[in-house]
């Protein structure tokens, strides 16, 4: 297990930076789904969700093949890295990704990953308002 202020070391995924476009709403739960991109979106209440084809909740399932991409967008108006919370040891991950930024993750073993993000404000941003406490952001990545 690793925690959330250490990024995992050793084999198994490796991450990259591009850009990607987003979009904005609210639903908490978890779906189990095939994707290929997740972005995580800014919303009114919770202040962040994950976003997968129209589907928007605080904690998400996805199966993937080995050897499969996977690409994680920030919209938030926080700042957001990921980290690694339990599953097979994986390389570095990447750093904070400011909004409008894009992460490539390639999993190279078969496992369920558990992810969540740690989030700190971007300097320049304006002050938003949202509704009650900030949502803990989960992706499950399963690896088949």
């Amino acid at each position: 297990m690793v925690g959330n202020d250490h990024p995992a070391t050793a084999s198994g995924m490796h991450m990259s930076g591009s850009g990607m476009a987003g979009m904005m709403g609210s639903q908490n739960g978890t779906t189990t789904t095939a994707a290929d991109q997740v972005t995580i979106i800014h919303v009114q209440k919770g202040c962040h969700v994950w976003s997968d084809a129209g589907k928007q909740m605080v904690a998400m399932h996805l199966r993937i093949h080995t050897g499969q991409m996977l690409k994680v967008t920030n919209q938030d108006v926080d700042m957001h890295r990921m980290v690694l919370v339990s599953g097979p040891m994986m390389m570095r991950l990447g750093g904070p990704m400011a909004q409008g930024k894009t992460d490539t993750l390639s999993f190279t073993k078969p496992g369920t990953y558990v992810f969540g993000t740690k989030v700190s404000s971007m300097k320049g941003m304006p002050d938003v308002q949202t509704i009650g406490p900030d949502n803990n952001l989960k992706l499950t990545v399963t690896v088949i």
